[in-house]
């Protein structure tokens, strides 16, 4: 006989947190479509538009993925003229990333296109609803830096050692 599970409540978030982020599928493919871009790479470029010359790590870290996952992520993009890699001014080891119009121009249009249809989404909730939502999702994210936090120490702690 199965176990049971200890907390019902916390698989159903779940499953209602993949039925969340499947409603984002359609912008997703059109993105894609378009641009040709992963939802990593929307993702790299947004961190860049919201604090132009990112080093590879500080991306990583936001990314939650590794150096050289980061290197390949912005080879591709360099080449499809998204971004550009430059030397640190300060530091000649470094480098640091910057966009390039269409760069500029497709975290533009998504961050519009999902605004846009998030909101058609919400738009049958009442405000209380949008409380508890906005609520919940805020706790989540802060849960989720927080855990990123300790992986990220828990990482440095066992390389340095």
């Amino acid at each position: 006989m199965p176990e049971e599970d200890p907390r019902p409540l916390l698989e159903r978030a779940i499953a209602e947190l993949f039925n969340a982020s499947a409603l984002l599928d359609p912008l997703r493919l059109r993105v894609w479509d378009l641009e040709g871009l992963t939802v990593t790479q929307l993702r790299l470029l947004g961190h860049v538009a919201d604090e132009e010359g990112l080093s590879n790590a500080d991306l990583a870290d936001r990314l939650y993925v590794t150096r050289p996952s980061v290197s390949a992520l912005l080879d591709r993009l360099e080449r499809g003229g998204f971004l550009r890699r430059e030397v640190s001014p300060t530091d000649r080891r470094g480098i640091r990333i910057w966009l390039e119009p269409r760069g500029r121009d497709a975290v533009s249009h998504v961050r519009l296109e999902v605004r846009e249809y998030s909101q058609g989404l919400m738009e049958e909730l009442s405000d209380e609803e949008l409380d508890v939502l906005q609520r919940g999702l805020a706790r989540f994210v802060e849960a989720g830096r927080a855990r990123r936090a300790r992986d990220l120490q828990h990482e440095r702690s066992a390389s340095s050692s």
